[in-house]
């Protein structure tokens, strides 16, 4: 007996009709009757009663092709499924990704990514700029967005999207009524911003946007995530230069101003040639789709 047999006997029973059965699965009568005959004789009862011009099930046979059925169904569905796995189509996905990503890429990222692939099942794990390479190395997420950063050959990077920086001022600040500002009208005051460890690119886009005005800033305090520098900004503690996509923010105490002459900060993805999750492709598919400009710049 084997699976062959059993969806063989699946289909006449359905049809009770050896003609119209053999007709079905593209064979000729005389077979499958003797593969009906085998399976009765290997089963040890009959599975039909033969009629003239049809045939019925007898009561075991009735009951045999109930569960034989419901195992052929879910043999189907258990190699539909493995197939969906194997072209990453189902399965887990793990996602890593700073502050910065959270507030401009990923959501939509995530979205496109959920309506074309809505049976992989996305986890996200956010993190530092600094500690994405390690996860990816490590294996702990499959793909990062974050700013790009030195990784030399350990990982594979591809950018994905460009924005300005914006100044992000305290309501009250003297600035407030401008509509734009440059970067020199800053110079007086206090800074927040971030370690250049915590994520060296964007770090480099502010200083050197500060030096090239003509000044450097008078760092205040410096904490690590960008969430929280315009938090102590709308406490009154300083100003700050951020990623212009932060402005999604809209905390109350916190001005966002455009700021002219901005350089242009990248974000990308990274991953690890050695990753063989099969979402992982879809996804890289998915992003550079939708991100096909920067993708190709």
């Amino acid at each position: 007996m084997n699976i062959r047999h059993l969806r063989h006997f699946v289909v006449l029973a359905e049809t009770l009709h050896f003609g119209q059965a053999a007709k079905r699965l593209h064979m000729s009568q005389p077979p499958l009757s003797r593969q009906i005959v085998a399976l009765e004789e290997y089963l040890g009862f009959e599975l039909f009663q033969r009629h003239s011009r049809a045939v019925s099930l007898t009561p075991a046979g009735a009951g045999f092709y109930q569960q034989t059925k419901r195992i052929l169904d879910e043999l189907d569905f258990a190699v539909r499924s493995a197939q969906a796995m194997a072209r990453g189509e189902r399965g887990e996905l793990r996602v890593g990704f700073t502050m910065c990503a959270a507030w401009s890429i990923l959501p939509e990222l995530l979205a496109v990514f959920g309506e074309d692939f809505p049976d992989v099942a996305v986890t996200l794990h956010e993190t530092l700029p600094r500690d994405l390479q390690g996860a990816l190395l490590s294996g702990d997420v499959d793909v990062g967005i974050s700013f790009p950063v030195d990784v030399g050959n350990s990982l594979m990077y591809q950018p994905l999207f460009c924005e300005p920086l914006c100044a992000v001022l305290p309501a009250g600040h003297t600035l407030e009524a401008s509509e734009s500002i440059r970067a020199e009208a800053l110079a007086n005051d206090s800074f927040i911003t971030f370690p250049a460890s915590t994520a060296p690119e964007l770090h480099d886009a502010v200083m050197s946007c500060c030096q090239r005005a003509g000044f450097t800033p008078n760092i205040h305090l410096q904490t690590q995530l960008q969430q929280t520098i315009v938090n102590l900004v709308a406490r009154g503690l300083g100003v700050s230069l951020v990623p212009d996509s932060m402005r999604r923010m809209q905390l109350q105490g916190a001005v966002f101003k455009s700021l002219e002459w901005s350089p242009l900060v990248e974000q990308g993805l990274f991953w690890s040639a050695n990753n063989h999750n099969p979402c992982l492709a879809p996804f890289l598919q998915t992003a550079l789709k939708r991100y096909p400009q920067t993708a190709s710049a």
